[in-house]
């Protein structure tokens, strides 16, 4: 549900590299990988059409696009810190940095990598890049109709793919050997730790064997990658010219590691050599490597079990290494490396060009639900005023009948409500209760129902628009009895309760209280 496509581009000198993956909340899965070769001869502009065409016949997927900054075109440097802290190591880093640099830092984007080792110790991987490189690097990539999201740096990147092959559990050293540079990189907890790049690789090594073997560069190149750099009519192993290149590599991957080997307190020695890239395919080169190092080495393989093995393994896991590790490097659960050139004034700014077609398509059904509303509002309206206007037939009827003779009025409602206010300010001026009697004429009918010669007296008497209430007293209960039953008999009164029958200890009689309530006018 919440999968989405991340592209891994990796744009090299001889070839060009395409992983594609799928980044749910907690796993990746490959899904996609391509490889197409790029014009020889350092022609830039030809270089840059070829990753068009590439990126075009293959429709890949540009919503999340990760590339790579060439790691000779950085400086790098390994760094050892007595304490641990993502601010004070970056604070630390820029101060010891500063002093050794030939520009003012302003001019350098300084990233970088820690890992802690223990408690008291952070090793960090600082790598400084000229602004002007990176500025450089985004106008090619825009020329290549690409607009990446996130720059990480070559080499450290393998990181990523190193954690999903689940080759982190200890301190191992990746060779990437590409077509003219080797990049070295030293992982302490699937983290790294050093940087370097050699500049010999496999256009090197098809150039040597080119020698031992007297053949042109083409045909070299085509021997290398399918009978590998060893000679089959030599037990001892290479040829003289591939032996010294490979020497070459081997002696300079062991000086830049030597500064992180041998630290006399705490040193991170690799356990084994784990080799990529394009050359790495070359048969017997893993064992060359063991041989000279003394460190067990392999080619770097996918493992049974891994979502999206099969797609990389297919395609050649050692050769779309770097593309594979750029696309898990733009994962949320894939990623081990932080480092992305694409800060300060280079941040990425989304594309929404592309959105377009759907933004329109958005407006326009807003568009009609608007008008579907507005046309709902409306017939509601209709329908309401219609039952308005036959209220006020029926009312202006009743008018009519109410009081007959009169002009019916432009808003009858309003004139009845003013005359039912008059009607009633004048039935309290006049004493009209709530039944349409006056005082009066209650007290009357009191005086009248109430037998001649009966021995009562009334006190206390109120008035309300419902009901009178009042106090009285008479000799016995059986007279006070009588008086309910009298006033019962009266047509205009709704109810009378008698209560509060009380003996008076002085006067020997009965006090009592009356409430008649009247026929209610409905208000």
């Amino acid at each position: 549900m919440f999968e989405r496509r991340v592209l891994g581009l990796d744009v090299g000198s001889y070839a060009v590299k395409a992983v594609e993956l799928e980044a749910g909340l907690r796993d990746v899965r490959f899904v996609r990988a391509e490889y197409g070769l790029l014009p020889s001869g350092g022609d830039d502009e030809a270089r840059e059409a070829a990753v068009r065409a590439f990126l075009a016949e293959h429709q890949l997927s540009s919503d999340t696009v990760v590339s790579a900054f060439p790691a000779d075109r950085a400086t790098q440097r390994h760094l050892r810190l007595p304490f641990q802290g993502t601010r004070r190591v970056r604070q630390a880093l820029a101060f010891q940095i500063e002093d050794e640099l030939p520009l003012p830092l302003s001019q350098l984007m300084l990233v970088h990598e820690q890992v802690a080792l223990s408690p008291d110790q952070t090793d960090v991987l600082g790598v400084l890049v000229p602004r002007g490189e990176i500025e450089r690097h985004l106008r090619a990539l825009e020329r290549m109709d690409t607009d990446p999201r996130i720059i990480d740096v070559e080499g450290t990147t393998l990181a990523n793919l190193a954690k999903w092959l689940q080759l982190d559990a200890s301190p191992r050293l990746l060779l990437d050997i590409g077509h003219h540079k080797t990049t070295v990189c030293l992982l302490a907890q699937g983290h790294p730790v050093l940087l370097r790049t050699v500049p010999i690789a496999g256009f090197e090594l098809t150039e040597a064997l080119a020698r031992d073997r007297e053949l042109d560069f083409g045909e070299a190149e085509e021997t290398k990658h399918i009978e590998g750099l060893l000679d089959p009519a030599d037990d001892n192993g290479p040829g003289k010219h591939v032996a010294l290149a490979l020497d070459q590599i081997v002696r300079e991957t062991q000086r830049s590691v030597q500064s992180a080997v041998g630290d006399a307190q705490d040193p991170i020695a690799p356990a084994s050599i784990v080799l990529c890239g394009g050359s790495a395919a070359c048969a017997g080169l893993p064992e060359y490597f063991q041989e000279r190092t003394g460190l067990p080495t392999e080619r770097m393989e996918v493992g049974e079990g891994l979502d999206g093995g099969v797609v990389l393994a297919d395609a050649g896991v050692s050769t779309m290494a770097h593309a594979a590790a750029l696309a898990l490097r733009g994962s949320t659960s894939g990623r081990v490396t932080q480092i992305n050139l694409r800060r300060d004034e280079f941040q990425y700014t989304p594309d929404l060009s592309g959105l377009r077609p759907q933004l329109q398509l958005t407006a326009g059904l807003f568009a009609l639900l608007l008008a579907l509303w507005i046309g709902s509002l409306g017939l509601q309206l209709f329908v309401e005023q219609s039952r308005a206007d036959e209220l006020q037939r029926r009312i202006a009827t009743l008018y009519a009948q109410t009081f007959p003779g009169e002009t019916v009025p432009s808003n009858p409602a309003r004139t009845f409500d003013t005359r039912m206010r008059e009607q009633r300010e004048l039935a309290n001026h006049l004493g009209v209760t709530g039944g349409g009697v006056s005082v009066l004429e209650i007290l009357r009918l009191i005086s009248e129902r109430i037998p001649a010669g009966m021995d009562i007296s009334l006190s206390d008497l109120r008035l309300e628009r419902h009901s009178v209430r009042m106090h009285g007293y008479t000799p016995d209960y059986e007279t006070v009895d009588r008086i309910r039953a009298e006033l019962e008999r009266v047509e205009a009164f709704r109810e009378v309760v008698l209560s509060d029958v009380v003996t008076e200890p002085r006067r020997g009689g009965k006090s009592f209280s009356l409430t008649i309530e009247f026929e209610g006018d409905g208000d």
